[in-house]
């Protein structure tokens, strides 16, 4: 099993991947705060520390990088500062910017967080979210037209902040049907993507429910779910439905499959930015390798375990990976069990696909 797992991940360095949708810039502001405002009465932070990342689908990109993976980039950001230091960080990260559009139409997108200690005080949100010119998203297809076929894989990382218009969504729709690709979608939105043909999508329990048209659980959210795979495989138009849960792990739908869950590590909510993001890269990866669902979604579930425990935007590395991977995945008696209140075990399809290799 573990050669089986060492020569997986090491495989994926053979791969070629295109990300495409919205790209920003995290930044971290962290200080510390001894007195109150005298204008109001809010925390005077005193800054100390600035970090920035990559995030959006710059997050998406830099874990299939730091996964192995040869990545294309593909976006358009603003012409200003915030642009400058989203490609500072992007080549510190070893990702190419040469496909990376930036116009003076647009604003690039950037989230700060600032913190004080383990505390977060307040995210300022900034950039232009509407829909691209008619221009940009005239040089993007034609990139995505010649990008598309070289590549193993392709991730939609879309945020709804106006990269992937419908003339895009509808250029993906064709070059999927004429070059069948290994094709993750992450959307907000996962309704306008029905038709075009994805091998999986990686909603969120806000998502979902909102695609389902269901009423918000703050708890058992996963037997609220169980019955609707197939209509959620449906609507999204994939073959594989990721469905994460946060603190209750995540829940996958397979058509002709039964639904099994992936257990998650809690951890405070301020030190889980961008962990779908690494969910959807080492989903990919592992899809891409035509690994069973159950190996590929437990993967990827122990990707997003590594990075929930770092601070601010993080990466997963394949060495990291595949550690993780020997001591936890390879023993399933370290995965647990869901409560007896769930109508399905959460270990029985990964023990099950590993018995078939």
């Amino acid at each position: 099993m573990n050669s089986y797992l060492y020569h997986l991940i090491n495989a994926w360095k053979s791969l070629n991947v295109l990300v495409i949708g919205d790209v920003m810039l995290d930044c971290y502001l962290n200080g510390y705060s001894d007195r109150l405002c005298q204008e109001a009465p809010v925390p005077v932070v005193a800054v100390t520390q600035r970090h920035d990342f990559p995030g959006g689908a710059g997050n998406t990109a830099a874990n299939i990088t730091s996964l192995g993976a040869k990545l294309l980039l593909l976006s358009v950001i603003g012409d200003d500062s915030e642009g400058d230091r989203l490609q500072q960080v992007l080549k510190q990260r070893g990702i190419c910017t040469e496909h990376l559009l930036r116009s003076n139409q647009r604003m690039t997108l950037a989230k700060q967080r600032i913190t004080v200690g383990s505390h977060l005080i307040a995210r300022l949100d900034q950039g232009s979210t509407e829909p691209i010119a008619a221009n940009l998203e005239e040089l993007l297809i034609q990139k995505l037209v010649t990008l598309f076929p070289a590549c193993d894989a392709v991730v939609v990382s879309d945020y709804r902040y106006g990269i992937l218009t419908p003339r895009i969504i509808q250029t993906l729709t064709e070059l999927q049907a004429k070059h069948s690709r290994v094709l993750v979608i992450d959307s907000k939105q996962l309704n306008v993507y029905q038709a075009v043909g994805a091998t999986a999508v990686k909603p969120n329990y806000g998502e979902t429910i909102q695609l389902l048209n269901l009423p918000k659980q703050l708890t058992d959210r996963t037997n609220q779910l169980a019955p609707y795979g197939e209509r959620i495989l449906n609507l999204s138009g994939a073959k594989i439905a990721t469905v994460t849960l946060d603190t209750e792990g995540a829940i996958v739908f397979e058509k002709g499959q039964p639904p099994f869950c992936l257990q998650a590590q809690p951890v405070p909510q301020n030190q889980a930015s961008g962990a779908g993001d690494t969910f959807v890269s080492a989903l990919t990866l592992a899809l891409a390798m035509n690994t069973l669902t159950p190996i590929a979604a437990s993967l990827a579930a122990a990707a997003t375990a590594i990075v929930v425990k770092q601070r601010e935007t993080s990466v997963c590395n394949a060495d990291e990976l595949l550690q993780y991977a020997i001591n936890s995945l390879s023993n399933p008696a370290q995965q647990g069990e869901k409560s007896s209140s769930t109508s399905f075990k959460s270990t029985n399809a990964y023990v099950a696909a590993l018995n078939q290799l």
